[in-house]
């Protein structure tokens, strides 16, 4: 049976998701750890929006190339490197915080670094997954990927604001790199002997062809640039979260944990909840509904100093927020021929990456300028006008499968 657990049966695949699953729960932990300490460092909105950016930012310049990556080097191999060279990173700033030598130009620098080993290794994930599953499961198997990120976003954050609260940031850095140790183990007990598939001075070409067929596509190039103007609006939502946690809703670190992790759990929701609404309503309006919900829960945290109410207002975000996502990113994948697949969402990844990097260090002004709380109503506006220049400008059209 090829239910929505069965990938977990093969040996090799459930080693690995559980592996993922530890890292992305240190993955989460690291933002709100690095979040969290530029607070102590910093009081400027925009220096803590330059956390996300710097997390955002190697996704924009490396997508892809990590993409061309996957296909040239083994991909096992690929993906151990990289877990360890981000073990490395993880271990020096926790170094760096315990020894009180972590400026905000070190921390800065190594979240930028940890996300670029991340974003190199990703595309090797994706197209590893069919190799470890087959066809048959590969549904299933990027269903469980989804849920492995979801869970992690919704418990990493509150793990890491308690035992910021417990001990101190340096201590969530410690563990974040302990979780790439098991990735490491995985892949290498487990090498395929695989050898290059392409020749390396072949990047570009496969880049190129990549981008032409998304460029040529009007419904493809549509959902993408979609992709980095929605999220450059919504992202003022992470960008200012941590000082809206110390300044507006005065909670501790764990408080924050709490906060981040509510985004998590809206996601988790969505997630469940989209088969059915997928089946009543149109692609377009989803889309619609969930910026509208998304600008709702965003203007309600705005107007609050309750950490229940904010609590209940960052659930829904999360939520419309998945709505959104995942429905963009379905839509974009089902027009892919598979051979370009690998290439086609390195793109999309690429303007997700672009639009947050954006956004995030733009909201981060616009806060320094108007306020933290304005600056959450003034996204939750011209998400709202996004929304309806996407709709019209940029249509989804008919899904026609590749």
């Amino acid at each position: 049976m090829n239910g929505p657990w069965s990938p977990l049966r093969i040996r090799i695949f459930r080693a690995l998701w559980i592996a993922g699953l530890v890292s992305n729960i240190g993955t989460f932990m690291h933002i709100v750890a690095a979040s969290w300490t530029m607070t102590t460092l910093s009081d400027s909105p925009t220096l803590v929006g330059l956390v996300q950016t710097a997390w955002a930012l190697p996704g924009f310049l490396l997508a892809l190339y990590a993409g061309a990556f996957a296909d040239i080097i083994d991909r096992r191999q690929l993906i151990a490197i990289t877990q360890l060279f981000a073990l490395v990173v993880a271990g020096a700033l926790a170094i760096l915080q315990w020894t009180d030598n972590l400026s905000i130009e070190l921390l800065l620098v190594g979240t930028f670094l940890e996300s670029v080993a991340l974003t190199i290794a990703a595309p090797a994930f994706m197209a590893l997954t069919p190799e470890l599953v087959g066809t048959d499961r590969l549904a299933q198997a990027i269903g469980l990927d989804s849920v492995s990120r979801n869970i992690a976003q919704s418990i990493g954050p509150a793990f890491a604001g308690a035992i910021i609260a417990a001990t101190n940031p340096g201590a969530v850095f410690a563990l974040n790199a302990i979780s790439f140790i098991g990735i490491v183990i995985v892949v290498q007990k487990n090498k395929s002997g695989r050898s290059k598939v392409m020749r390396p001075d072949a990047i570009n070409q496969v880049i190129r062809e990549g981008l032409q067929y998304v460029i040529r596509s009007r419904q493809l190039r549509n959902v993408v640039i979609r992709l980095a103007i929605a999220l450059a609006a919504t992202s003022a939502l992470t960008s200012v979260l941590p000082v809206v946690a110390r300044k507006s809703l005065q909670v501790s670190a764990s408080g924050f944990g709490l906060l981040s992790g509510a985004l998590g759990v809206g996601s988790v929701v969505a997630v469940w909840g989209l088969p059915r609404i997928r089946s009543k309503l149109r692609l377009e309006i989803i889309v619609l509904l969930s910026a509208a919900v998304w600008s709702g829960g965003t203007a309600l945290l705005a107007a609050t100093s309750n950490m229940w109410v904010a609590l209940l207002a960052l659930l829904i975000c999360g939520a419309s927020m998945m709505a959104m996502l995942n429905t963009l990113f379905s839509t974009f994948t089902l027009q892919l021929p598979n051979l370009l697949r690998g290439r086609g969402t390195s793109l999309a990844m690429l303007m997700v990456w672009l639009g947050v990097a954006i956004g995030t260090f733009a909201w981060g002004a616009v806060a320094s300028v108007f306020g933290v709380g304005n600056a959450l109503l003034i996204a939750a506006v011209v998400n709202i006008f996004v929304a309806l220049f996407n709709r019209v400008v940029l249509p989804l059209g008919e899904i026609e499968p590749a």
